[in-house]
């Protein structure tokens, strides 16, 4: 059964009535890393495929892996800040890097695991049709309504759509018709609800959302960095259960699980 951990804050603001202050979470010691799950810090993109990967892992005999799903940005931040975690999986190799450059991961078990599409998705409410194209009337599309995106300053999800959007020469007239999101899902929830008109988000998540969102179109690879998704075991946890969950992700059971919500594999 996978298990979900939240964040202080989350918690913080779930209990906010009750006035009530919450204990600080428990550490796991040294001498229990191995009877233990992995903790897992994960991009948000990645919440449904890891939920079923993760009980796949603890059918397999394993103990159940906990996950926590944000932006890479938060997550990485948290790493920094001193959060207990054994695995970072990131929806970019950026935030790798940073948490990298200030040796908080073990470089030797960094890899890149998947890859994603970038797509422009509406309200199955409401469609309509647009090639994704140079100079595309992306704004009028819009027809005063809201492009919903992850925070294209931080997550790499609105980094990625930023990027495609400069490239392909509209970023200017539809800045301002940006609501920035804290991440990836919390982009596509907008298009779901219909609260913008149109949004850009990973394909996997289009693909999960299919009843509520329809695909308008593909971003071309040229127009931004490869999308690529990279795991490590944070750095002095090399003797925890993090290298198991990862390896675990190579397994054929997870890889038919990867490739069955859409994503690919890394090169």
């Amino acid at each position: 059964m996978k298990i979900v951990l939240r964040t202080l804050a989350t918690v913080c603001a779930a209990i906010a009535l009750s006035a009530c202050t919450p204990a600080p979470a428990e550490v796991p010691s040294e001498a229990s890393s191995e009877e233990r799950g992995p903790v897992v810090f994960a991009a948000a993109s990645l919440t449904d495929v890891l939920g079923e990967i993760g009980d796949l892992y603890e059918a397999a005999g394993n103990p159940a892996p906990r996950f926590s799903f944000a932006a890479s940005s938060a997550l990485a931040r948290q790493v920094e800040q001193g959060a207990e975690a054994d695995v970072f999986f990131s929806a970019d190799e950026d935030w790798m890097d940073y948490l990298t450059d200030r040796n908080l991961i073990d470089p030797t078990t960094r890899r890149a695991v998947l890859t994603n599409t970038l797509v422009l998705a509406a309200p199955a409410k409401a469609p309509f049709q647009l090639d994704i194209v140079p100079g595309m009337d992306l704004a009028g599309a819009l027809k005063g309504g809201r492009l919903s995106l992850a925070d294209p300053n931080s997550v790499p999800a609105g980094k990625y759509a930023r990027a495609a959007l400069e490239q392909l020469g509209v970023w200017a007239s539809v800045e301002a018709s940006v609501v920035r999101a804290e991440n990836v899902r919390a982009a596509l929830r907008f298009i779901e609800t219909g609260d913008a008109a149109a949004g850009i988000v990973y394909g996997t998540d289009a693909k999960a959302a299919a009843r509520n969102v329809i695909v308008v179109g593909t971003f071309p690879e040229g127009s931004h960095t490869l999308i690529s998704y990279p795991a490590a075991v944070l750095a002095g946890k090399a003797s925890g259960p993090g290298q198991s969950f990862l390896d675990f992700l190579n397994e054929d059971a997870a890889r038919r699980v990867f490739a069955q919500a859409g994503f690919g594999a890394a090169p």
